[in-house]
């Protein structure tokens, strides 16, 4: 299987795919080139499905009665020709943009009306979802809204967790998911079995909120 690696001061390994298929290893400086194919090895099957499942997305198109999800309800654009607005009306999202046949204006209309929800609305779930590990003595995180490609979250050990403005596109259960999955990196910087084990106590349903993410 081919792949970049990129080294950088990192104690672990992580693999992403990226929407086109390429995949990119990060791994530690000086870590051996055998550890680092047997990571891939691993995870072979896991990333043969998610290039699968990225060849088979269809592309989000921004036109006139086009669909558009948004907090897990399907919208159908409505497009018309003005200063950028938008708006939701029960299942329609209204989107003025100077020229509404340019897909990348009413993208790009639509991406600021979430991120204008995203932070307050991101902050809530961080902060519904942290007080266990308050009682840990962990210090609160720096919420960053990015728009990511080839991740839903991250936590940094800087004490920053980061969030995909894509997350905006499903439900409140799939936001709390990617929030709680960063917060127990507070406990267990890897995915090992520890990782696992306290995602199964401080969410017992998270393996059906990922395969909603997942699609």
């Amino acid at each position: 299987m081919e792949y970049e690696l990129v080294r950088s001061r990192r104690r672990s390994l992580e693999v992403r795919v990226f929407p086109d298929g390429h995949v990119q290893v990060r791994a530690p400086q000086r870590l051996a080139l055998r550890h680092v194919r047997a990571f891939v090895d691993e995870r072979r099957g896991w990333i043969e499905k998610q290039q699968r499942h990225m060849a088979e997305r269809p592309r989000q198109r921004w036109r006139h009665g086009d669909h558009c999800a948004h907090l897990g309800d399907t919208l159908s654009l409505e497009l018309a020709a003005g200063r950028r607005r938008v708006a939701r009306h029960h299942n329609h999202l209204r989107v003025t943009v100077p020229d509404p046949d340019d897909e990348r204006q009413v993208s790009d209309a639509v991406h600021e009306w979430w991120r204008a929800q995203a932070r307050p609305l991101f902050q809530a779930r961080i902060e519904a979802l942290f007080p266990w590990f308050a009682a840990r003595g962990h210090d609160f995180p720096v919420l960053r809204v990015k728009k990511m490609r080839t991740r839903w979250g991250s936590l940094s050990q800087r004490g920053y967790i980061n969030l995909s403005l894509l997350l905006m596109q499903y439900p409140l259960a799939v936001i709390d998911y990617v929030v709680m999955h960063e917060l127990c990196h507070l406990e267990h910087m890897n995915h090992g079995p520890d990782f696992h084990a306290l995602m199964d106590r401080r969410m017992p349903d998270w393996r059906r909120r990922k395969m909603l993410l997942e699609g």
